[in-house]
């Protein structure tokens, strides 16, 4: 009997010194500093891409008598700040609810300046940087445009050449404040979409705020519904530790 005791309470304290030691890594997590909005937000009547983008919110009927509102949205999955899925070049590609969280969560950031007086990237404007497993943040500055008719002229964009080391050194995500990351004047081929997309390089475009992450030890999140559509506007935020 006093052997069973004592081996019971052997288990006892193993289960408890594994719960302390669960509990002791959860508590230790890294205090985050801030929260930074990567995203345009969503707005009735916006336009994204000249032409094409185009959002509608509306009101399905007038509030019950409960007060409840039932409301909803009509829009393009290219709206606002977005992700592309690889059914967006491919018939027989992914689509955005096909991603996995560990593609989209948690990613740790890695910013691009575009170099002055570049129009668009090339491969010697990046291949110094580490960018495996990261989200790759081309930072232009057009996004201050964004809305307006300028943003759409002559938009910087990435070299396929880039897009091609970018692949090479599996970047998870490549994001960009402008545009496209495609030459939107030559918009008859999608090379860039078609190197990234099809070698399960996320890609994000139309994004904003990147100087704030300027010195920032940052990850970033970009979780969208899971909708069965090629692309799809996602809150895009980064974590500052």
């Amino acid at each position: 009997m006093m052997k069973l005791t004592v081996k019971r309470l052997a288990q006892c304290i193993l289960l408890s010194s594994v719960l302390i030691s669960g509990i002791s890594q959860a508590v230790n997590l890294p205090a985050v500093k801030e929260y930074i909005d990567l995203n345009h937000p969503l707005e009735s009547g916006m336009q994204t891409y000249p032409g094409l983008s185009e959002v509608e919110t509306y009101d399905k009927a007038p509030r019950f008598s409960n007060g409840a509102l039932i409301d909803g949205i009509k829009m393009l999955g290219i709206s606002s700040t977005y992700i592309d899925a690889p059914y967006h070049v491919d018939p027989h590609g992914g689509k955005v609810e096909d991603y996995k969280l560990e593609q989209l969560v948690n990613l740790p950031i890695v910013v691009i300046p575009l170099p002055e007086g570049h129009s668009f990237y090339a491969k010697e404007d990046i291949d110094k940087y580490q960018v495996r497993g990261k989200a790759v943040l081309l930072f232009t500055g057009k996004s201050r445009y964004f809305g307006t008719p300028e943003y759409s002229k002559n938009p910087p964009y990435i070299s396929t050449a880039a897009a091609e080391w970018l692949a090479g050194q599996k970047a998870a995500l490549v994001g960009i404040d402008a545009l496209l990351v495609d030459n939107y004047n030559q918009n008859d081929t999608t090379p860039v979409h078609d190197v990234l997309l099809k070698n399960g390089v996320v890609i994000a475009e139309d994004m904003t705020n990147l100087g704030a992450l300027k010195g920032k030890d940052a990850r970033l999140t970009a979780v969208p519904p899971r909708a069965p559509l090629a692309s799809f506007p996602t809150r895009i935020f980064a974590t500052v530790y």
